[in-house]
């Protein structure tokens, strides 16, 4: 059997560090704090040994090989596990580099399967003219075995890439790390270290006047003594999180294009890790059109997918369509890249009678919730704050929820934070349930939950609140979508 190339030890040690990053992170930044640099080196050349011993541990004992009828890995350190991949099921085969690999003629090559997403005990690290020839060997016994979907990898001439369906501006990314989760994450870690930041700038700028009124740190506190400070701390950090959101953002998605050639479309992204991904439309389960709150204000929104090869249990990045594109155009892309999931939304929403509903769970339970707890604690009074903020969501729950069937398609939209606007195609909806509290048939409201099923799990989409008549003429669609079959 064949080995990979032994730059792979490389990657596994990276693969292992990465894994330690954060807590080797938060341990050095303690050591450092209190004047200790030798523990941190330590750490991390400690680390780097036992990484450097894995990687070469796994590289020994990582092998592949292929014959006519099947792709065969054999990999493990203490538990040995030997995978074997008929070729008749492989659903596609991907390339991933970054700029490393680039430079040493080197790139992974990732094999997935229909059954399963495989594509992480698959991946290999090959020159890229070994990839290309075990590719193309893959390819050409799969297509004796009869599995005609899988197709080469080509590369991009000059035409292809001007027929990209879709290129990401770089623009873009500047609105993503300012509306991501990311941000919020940044911002919100940032925040809660601020006591650390203070007590290192009070050092800096002792004399200065925007520190002469503060002497403890305390957010309530700063605010109240020196406003001009707490402000400047405050827009310091929101920017500081926009930037590293920027960096991580660009990373992951810059040079993101997305062309559809026949029944496949290819996916590429990244500026340090370069992906190439192919996936067969007949594969996709459902489109999934996604709106925050802010997205929604400034009018934009992104569209991500689950299917049979890449479903929503892997890496997040891998099922996003569209990272961020115009609300009004939507659905014109989503025509011309997957046409075959292209609906004009008229749904049926929740009728005036679920309001309240939305209310009570949205806005007044949580306020009751605060209420009490401020009399156990007075410091929670402030989260009172967010009362705005809850009605808001509340409305926009009651607005946006509602189903739809249209054409061999069933939409739905919900809201909790996030709006999702999901397309299911008859093939992929596995069932549809509806269900009844005490309170709600009192209203004559119901809860219907749709199932489609990806490689690894079943995702349920729920849209609570509808009309219980609703039912029938769903199921009478879902009858009339199997005769037809």
């Amino acid at each position: 059997m064949n080995r990979q190339h032994p730059f792979a030890m490389v990657q596994y040690m990276f693969t292992f560090i990465k894994g330690f990053i954060f807590w080797l992170i938060v341990i050095s930044f303690s050591e450092i704090r209190n004047g200790q640099f030798l523990f941190p080196s330590l750490y991390l050349i400690g680390m780097m040994l036992v990484g450097f011993v894995i990687g070469l541990l796994r590289w020994l004992n990582t092998r592949y090989d292929l014959d006519e009828e099947h792709f065969h890995l054999k990999k493990g350190i203490i538990s040995k596990t030997h995978e074997t991949y008929p070729h008749i099921k492989i659903s596609g085969v991907h390339y991933q580099s970054n700029r490393l690999l680039e430079s040493l003629g080197l790139t992974s090559i990732s094999i997935e399967t229909a059954g399963k997403a495989t594509g992480a005990s698959a991946t290999l690290f090959l020159k890229k003219e070994e990839a290309y020839k075990l590719e193309q060997n893959i390819i050409y016994y799969a297509q004796e075995s009869g599995n005609e979907e899988l197709t080469a990898n080509d590369e991009e001439s000059t035409d292809d890439k001007k027929r990209n369906d879709f290129v990401l501006p770089w623009k873009y990314l500047i609105i993503m790390s300012a509306t991501s989760n990311s941000f919020y994450i940044g911002f919100a870690i940032i925040i809660s270290s601020l006591n650390q930041v203070y007590d290192v700038l009070s050092s800096m700028f002792e004399n200065s006047f925007l520190f002469s009124k503060v002497e403890e740190f305390s957010l309530s506190g700063l605010f109240l003594s020196n406003p001009a400070l707490f402000f400047t701390m405050i827009l310091i950090s929101a920017l500081g999180s926009w930037a590293i959101g920027i960096i991580i953002l660009s990373l992951r998605y810059a040079n993101f294009t997305v062309r559809r050639e026949k029944n496949t479309i290819h996916i590429s992204y990244g500026l340090w890790t370069m992906k190439n991904i192919s996936l067969e439309v007949d594969r996709i389960q459902a489109i999934r059109v996604q709106e925050g709150v802010v997205r929604r204000w400034i009018g934009f929104s992104s569209v991500a997918f689950d299917s049979i090869g890449f479903d929503a249990t892997g890496e997040a990045e891998e099922a996003v369509l569209l990272p961020l594109v115009k609300r009004n155009q939507i659905w014109s892309l989503i025509n011309k890249i997957v046409p075959e999931f292209y609906v004009e939304p008229n749904l049926t929403y929740s009728p005036a009678r679920a309001r309240i509903r939305f209310y009570l769970r949205g806005a007044i339970l949580p306020l009751l919730a605060i209420v009490g707890a401020g009399f156990i604690w007075s410091m929670l009074w402030w989260l009172g704050v967010i009362a705005p903020l809850l009605v808001y969501l509340s409305e926009l729950r009651y607005r946006d929820n509602g189903i739809q069937t249209v054409s061999n398609k069933v939409i739905t939209s919900s809201r909790i934070i996030q709006k999702e606007t999901v397309v299911i195609p008859w093939p992929g909806l596995q069932s549809v349930m509806r269900r009844e509290s005490f309170f709600q048939r009192r209203r004559s409201l119901a809860t219907y939950e749709l199932a489609v099923a990806t490689d690894q799990t079943t995702l349920l989409y729920k849209v609570a609140e509808l009309d219980t008549n609703l039912y029938p003429s769903i199921i009478e669609f879902l009858q009339q979508e199997d005769s037809r079959k």
